[in-house]
């Protein structure tokens, strides 16, 4: 089996830690077959970017990827998560190609090294750190469901007002 290319591994790293992404499968958006989904939209980003790499701008990804979460996952994302996403990609995919060691990817080399020590107590405070970050960002979104019953599911930024 082949490994993932480095920019591959940074499109799922974003997908795992995206809030809303993760809110809207744990809500089921996805089925059955949503870590499958995730999975070939993960492998069509990549393909997007190799085939199109030097004309690719964020609003080209983020339509693509916008029109994949709608038909695969009957969700869109009205939190600007999607955009700042697709700038993340944009910004990586060159930097996959001709610096693998950039300064984006570390986060997420780091996060595998950390994974793969069971016995630190750095790793529980990660995770621990990780989980309380999640929840803060969880809490600042909301999930809605159209009152149509249509099967769409809309995630967007908590009102700090209300």
């Amino acid at each position: 089996m082949e490994q993932d290319s480095i920019f591959l591994s940074y499109v799922r790293y974003v997908f795992k830690k995206w809030v809303g992404f993760r809110e809207a499968l744990l809500q089921g958006m996805g089925g059955v077959y949503a870590k499958e989904k995730e999975q070939w939209m993960g492998n069509e980003i990549e393909n997007y970017f190799k085939s199109y790499s030097a004309r690719v701008r964020p609003e080209d990804i983020e339509k693509y990827l916008g029109t994949m979460l709608e038909n695969e996952f009957d969700t869109y994302f009205e939190d600007g998560s999607l955009q700042e996403i697709s700038v993340k990609f944009c910004e990586a995919y060159p930097l996959s190609l001709t610096n693998p060691d950039a300064e984006i990817f570390q986060e997420m080399k780091n996060s595998v090294n950390v994974a793969s020590n069971h016995n630190s107590s750095a790793n529980n405070f990660n995770q621990e750190n990780d989980e309380e970050t999640a929840c803060k960002r969880m809490e600042q979104l909301k999930v809605t469901e159209n009152s149509d019953d249509d099967g769409w599911t809309t995630v967007g930024k908590r009102n700090r007002n209300k």
